[in-house]
């Protein structure tokens, strides 16, 4: 990814055993352009034999879209709890 912003990082885990070793992130960043909020999935495994398997996913959402969610979400949960 090539946007100017930091990520801020929502999950991050290391683990490591004696057979292989996992990294699994997970990070959101504000594009550019302040339009969209881009979520991203990183996924590394690696095992004794040295080899490794990559997985990235980035998701664009526009923070537009992302804010009418939630505020439908929040009426939503509220009329769940009268």
């Amino acid at each position: 990814m090539n946007d100017a912003q930091a990520p801020v990082v929502l999950f991050r885990r290391l683990q490591r055993n004696a057979r292989e070793q996992l990294l699994h992130e997970l990070e959101a960043r504000v594009s550019e352009d302040g339009q969209h909020l881009i979520v991203s999935r990183y996924r590394e495994r690696s095992g004794e034999d040295n080899n490794r398997q990559r997985h990235e996913v980035h998701r664009r959402v526009p923070i537009a879209m992302l804010l009418k969610w939630m505020a439908r979400e929040s009426t939503r949960r509220m009329s769940e709890t009268r």
